[in-house]
């Protein structure tokens, strides 16, 4: 794991209890939490029990294609495009604790720039929002040659368009 991530994914160990970590939910404007025309219920029956925000891009919202896998922890949504598998995942669970009087991880958790990161084929952001972990990736067919798994403008015009779809407080 590369050294910039260590902010993304021990920030919220610091606030957590119980392999749980604490979501910090953001307070959201009601016109903006009711759509217009109700998602599916593929998305909406699967998550209706995740206790951490549910972000999804806004642009594959109403695909009724997608697969959803869900817990009251964590949450992984597919979807799939030409030649290429969008997935965004999030986890508010973890495995080990760590000291808060670390002066290394005091001083990586001020790092907070998104790092792109390619690995076998597969282009991802990792993030931290709400005290909750996310991951944002896209794996293609042809990943050497597909600009969409080679260059970060594909995946970056997704991350700014993440939207919340739900999630249980």
């Amino acid at each position: 794991m590369r050294l910039l991530l260590l902010p993304l994914l021990f920030a919220s160990f610091l606030y957590s209890q119980n392999g749980i970590l604490n979501v910090s939910w953001p307070i959201l404007n009601i016109e903006h939490q009711k759509p217009s025309v109700p998602y599916p219920l593929i998305l909406t029956n699967s998550i209706k029990n995740t206790k951490l925000p549910v972000y999804i891009p806004s642009s594959y919202v109403y695909d009724k294609q997608m697969i959803v896998v869900s817990d009251e922890n964590f949450y992984t949504i597919s979807f799939f495009i030409k030649n290429a598998t969008i997935m965004i995942a999030g986890d508010r669970t973890f495995q080990e604790t760590i000291s808060n009087s670390d002066m290394e991880l005091q001083r990586l958790l001020k790092t907070s720039s998104l790092e792109f990161i390619q690995e076998e084929g597969i282009m991802n952001i990792d993030f931290n929002r709400h005290g909750v972990n996310y991951t944002l990736s896209i794996e293609c067919n042809n990943p050497r040659e597909d600009k969409r798994c080679t260059e970060e403008n594909f995946l970056y015009k997704i991350y700014n368009k993440l939207i919340i779809v739900g999630g249980k407080k």
